[in-house]
């Protein structure tokens, strides 16, 4: 990723207020700053390789076995990995217009192609915007197809595919595809608008990946650390390709004890959930179209090239971002 690139997903600097990274405003849980705090003598150790611990809390909320698991620097580092692991050979990503920019940006970085399913237009008073179509996304499966991923809820337009939806479209994914589903933004879209994740669905295929991360609802973006899961073979076969010592031990420890935090969880959701429908609220009073998603965050129709706006926020230290 070149520094350029990067600047499409980190948040723009000297913003005093960064509502453009959609990091949780109510910060971590205490226990996972206390032990972070219990790490301060230990600092000269090398953290664990295999994140044991952290796995293992996982593997056990999920279902699933340690090796079923793996884990990144982030959900994004993981995709970086998934698209590198899947497409360094050749072959095409497809994932839905307007998708998470980080599978446009592991795509380009391994030469791979990068194909678009169209959704649904803008926002307006009457349409929430960007639907996505299942079919529209199954009917651009061909010979190079070699990952299809899929942003539920999505980012950064907030739209989502439905349980009926995914679990047509994971039926419908060739067997020797790999199917990804990036669940980013899960705990704000839960029991909502029909979404459901992949676990509560009970899907199967041989080569189908979920990917989460720590960094939103558990409020550990600036320690990075995500997971995926999925057959234990094709898991580990991903897991060759990062770095070894990749997810130090702040991160393993922090994200552990935010796990065992449901309380603090339950809070950050919930406020989040209720910031949203007040936001939701005022912009239906001011007859602004934006669509409702299902993440932390909205998105607005402005009806004029967001450029000028995003500027006028930045002098005032606001940190927003354009759809494009």
């Amino acid at each position: 990723m070149s520094i350029a690139s990067s600047s499409a997903v980190g948040p723009p600097p000297g913003m005093a207020v960064r509502l453009s990274s959609n990091e949780a405003p109510f910060g971590p849980s205490p226990a996972a700053v206390e032990a972070v705090r219990g790490l301060a003598d230990d600092l000269h150790l090398y953290p664990d390789d295999q994140s044991v611990a952290l796995r293992d809390a996982l593997a056990e909320r999920l279902g699933r076995t340690r090796d079923e698991v793996a884990l990144g620097t982030g959900s994004a580092a993981l995709l970086m990995d998934l698209i590198a692991h899947e497409c360094h050979a050749g072959g095409d990503v497809l994932t839905y217009e307007r998708a998470f920019i980080v599978y446009r940006l592991g795509a380009r970085n391994v030469g791979a192609g990068y194909v678009e399913a169209p959704t649904g237009g803008p926002a307006t008073l009457e349409d929430e915007g960007y639907a996505r179509d299942v079919d529209a996304l199954l009917e651009r499966i061909d010979g190079d197809t070699r990952l299809v991923i899929v942003d539920n809820p999505g980012n950064p337009t907030g739209a989502h595919l439905t349980g009926e939806q995914l679990t047509a479209l994971v039926a419908g994914v060739p067997e020797h595809v790999t199917v990804a589903v990036d669940e980013a933004y899960n705990e704000f879209a839960v029991g909502q608008q029909g979404f459901a994740t992949i676990g509560e669905l009970g899907l199967e295929h041989p080569r189908l990946l979920v990917l989460r991360t720590f960094s939103k609802a558990y409020a550990l973006a600036g320690l990075r650390v995500g997971y995926v899961t999925g057959p234990a073979e094709l898991v580990a076969s991903l897991d060759a390709w990062r770095t070894r010592f990749n997810v130090n031990a702040a991160a393993q420890a922090a994200a552990l004890a935010a796990l065992e935090d449901s309380e603090h969880l339950r809070r950050t959701v919930e406020g989040t959930l209720e910031g949203r429908a007040r936001m939701a609220a005022a912009l239906r009073e001011l007859g602004v179209p934006f669509t409702d998603g299902l993440g932390n965050f909205l998105t607005l129709e402005l009806g004029t090239p967001a450029a000028p706006i995003v500027e006028a926020y930045a002098r005032h230290g606001v940190g927003v971002r354009p759809l494009a």
